[in-house]
């Protein structure tokens, strides 16, 4: 089974209770297996071991009967189930903290993060770094586990209860970023403080520098063994979807296909993936279940995306609420029975958004960086779209130029740090051919989070920003009036608020409809057009550079469209994106429909996912409404056309247009069609 986790896999979590440790290990492997699970996740160490410890300083479960993970290990291969050993190191018991409790977080009061008896390990402490270690060499050497997994890695300042700790103030902390920063520790968390950004890159330095020194570990140790959440030396990822209370409401719906396309930019297309579905709704409720409708809905955004499916229960299979099981086994049944095509499909989509971690981390408007993201993600989905997402943590890869290239359109939203590499690598995208769609502040600020004197892509169609009009409610983009040509709206208006940048066109550029500055907007009587506030402001603004186009939107409308998802908004951002290149698979009409195109490595068939958002509502999750009467539109030669779930082929006619068109059968949970 030499390097098993480059093939396609069921994945199904257990997180144990210390009362398991009397669990059947042959049960719960049949259980797995009859789940449909090739691979499955099973407590080793950290917190407590689940085997016959050595080490004084791991607590061992006190209920343990015999060496259960042999005998689980065992019942697991027996049953071709490949294991994976979750380990936790980031907490450990009393037992640790008294032998040592230099090892451990504290806040500014010296008070230690403590919770149900456990406390949080310090990245720069011992706990990780000498009896983590040992754990690692103790269990590996003694079973044969086929990969790892390391829960809640690196730096945490909250617990289960989301009570806030605040930065850890231990003496290691202190110690080590003085030495890195020549500097105390930052007062408070504020990323517009110079200081609290440097401490944000020295959490990022260390945690990496430990996830080296730990897989270094695990492969001196067993060479064949897989590792995942390891960042960049990861054999394979593993992400996590859930509610969380402390998340604004409602629930970022597209979460579960956000996560996959992450994944898939950050092994570049050749690392598999998956995002744990978590059977519970959330940490103070582990044994209420989400609706099957929720779960379906995950699993198919992932299924779209090219993950492997992945569902976690606390504790082994026999639930309490069981509610969800037949819609999350019916998909794992889908997904055993098209497991070769699956096994090795890639993404065809054209468009692609860049995901910018420097901007979430360190933009002085984080938040604003995450809406402006989710809006233009949300925009691309309802508009049927298919893309991509490029993530900037791949920048400093030797490829990551080279991997823009099979896009035609990449999009900045939310994208106002870059670094010097992400910038020339995207300049020498739009000089190669493709598009470069930019919104509001995008490459403003250094990777740091530092403004720029200067935007840093020479794509850009304008030479520098002349003026920044922070407030511009009550202001509209005029389109051109009664022309439809916004998306075949009935309307000559676009609604614009928040910042306005007002910049100097490049000799060349054109520009796109016009700005109206803020108009009066009460009371009634007062309420009509002043021509004086009638500009020639661009509303977008385009330039040739190189063989390509760069298109500059000097407002937020991705932000305006994850607050207000007004239509002209989403039709805007679809017909810039698509502006230079047409799609060649559409649909009729998207209705509640994400639609996603990836590619069979070896046949070349492409492989359209369909699915189904109509049963969600804000944070309810209900069966989807059946969608009937639409047509996918092909403009490419079809030989045949077969739809996976429903299990037949699809008749191809010709449309009055040139193209080839569809009738899609009626779409539950999800739909992939075939085509070839």
């Amino acid at each position: 089974m030499t390097e098993w986790w480059r093939r396609t896999q069921r994945i199904v979590q257990t997180n144990l209770r210390l009362t398991d440790g009397t669990l059947d290990p042959e049960r719960l492997a049949a259980d797995v297996a009859a789940f449909g699970a090739t691979a499955m996740l099973f407590n080793v160490g950290g917190i407590f071991a689940w085997y016959p410890t050595e080490l004084g300083l791991q607590a061992k479960n006190p209920m343990l009967q015999g060496d259960l993970l042999r005998r689980m290990i065992d019942a697991a291969h027996r049953h071709d189930i490949r294991f994976i050993g979750r380990y936790d190191l980031s907490k450990a018991t009393r037992i640790a903290y008294d032998a040592h409790p230099e090892w451990f977080c504290r806040d500014r009061e010296g008070h230690a993060f403590e919770y149900n008896g456990t406390y949080q390990a310090c990245v720069n402490g011992g706990w990780y770094h000498h009896q983590g270690v040992q754990v690692l060499k103790e269990s590996l050497g003694r079973y044969d586990i086929d990969g790892l997994f390391f829960n809640m890695f690196g730096y945490l300042s909250t617990d289960y209860s989301y009570r806030q700790y605040g930065l850890c103030h231990c003496e290691n902390c202190r110690r080590e970023f003085h030495a890195f920063s020549g500097e105390e520790l930052p007062q408070r968390a504020d990323v517009s403080d110079r200081l609290y950004r440097a401490y944000l890159r020295f959490q990022e330095i260390t945690s990496r520098a430990l996830s080296e020194e730990i897989c270094d570990v695990v492969k001196s140790v067993r060479p064949g063994v897989a590792v995942s959440n390891m960042g960049r030396r990861s054999d394979f990822f593993r992400g996590e979807v859930n509610r969380r209370l402390d998340r604004p409401h409602p629930e970022w719906v597209h979460l579960s296909g956000e996560e996959a396309r992450n994944f898939r930019s950050l092994g570049g297309g050749h690392t598999r993936y998956s995002s744990a579905l978590t059977h519970f709704v959330d940490f103070p409720w582990r044994y209420s279940a989400e609706t099957g409708a929720a779960q379906a809905l995950r699993l198919a955004q992932q299924l779209a995306n090219g993950a492997d499916p992945h569902y976690y229960f606390m504790g082994k299979l026999d639930q309490a609420d069981r509610k969800p099981l037949p819609a999350v086994r019916a998909i794992f049944d889908y997904h055993r029975d098209n497991e070769a095509l699956y096994g090795d499909l890639e993404s065809a989509a054209r468009v692609a958004l860049y995901t910018s971690h420097k901007s979430r981390r360190y933009h002085p408007r984080s938040g604003a960086s995450i809406a402006a993201f989710r809006g233009a993600y949300r925009a691309l989905v309802d508009a049927g779209i298919a893309f991509d997402t490029i993530h900037d943590l791949r920048a400093g890869e030797a490829d990551f130029a080279e991997a823009h290239s099979r896009y035609e359109t990449i999009i900045l939203a939310g994208a106002g740090c870059m670094s010097q590499a992400e910038a020339t690598s995207l300049d020498a995208f739009v000089e190669a051919g493709g598009t470069l769609l930019m919104i509001g502040d995008a490459a403003s600020y250094d990777e740091t989070g530092e403004p720029l004197p200067q935007n840093r892509l020479n794509s850009r169609p304008f030479t520098k920003v002349e003026e920044v009009l922070e407030e511009m409610r009550g202001g509209y983009v005029r389109t051109s009036p009664g022309t439809r040509t916004l998306g075949g709206l009935d309307s000559d208006l676009i609604l614009l608020d928040g910042p306005y940048r007002r910049v100097i066109p490049k000799p060349g550029a054109r520009t796109l409809y016009s700005v109206l500055l803020p108009q009066r907007f009460g009371p009634p009587e007062l309420c009509y057009p002043d021509p004086e506030l009638d500009t020639d402001l661009p509303g977008v603004l385009l330039a040739g550079h190189g063989k390509g186009q760069a298109i500059y939107i000097p407002w937020n409308v991705d932000m305006l469209y994850h607050e207000h998802g007004l239509l002209e908004h989403r039709a805007l951002l679809a017909q810039l994106a698509l502006k230079f290149a047409p799609a060649k698979i559409s649909l009729s009409a998207p209705r509640r429909l994400e639609m996603t195109v990836q590619r069979h490595r070896e046949s070349g068939d492409l492989v359209v996912h369909l699915v189904n958002y109509s049963g969600q509502n804000d944070n309810c999750y209900d069966e989807p409404i059946t969608i009937h009467d639409m047509d996918l539109l092909l403009d490419l030669p079809v030989v045949t056309c077969r739809a996976l779930v429903a299990g037949k082929a699809l008749a191809v006619e010709t449309d009055g247009n040139g193209r080839q068109k569809v009738r899609l059968p009626p779409i539950g949970y999800f739909e992939a069609i075939r085509i070839r």
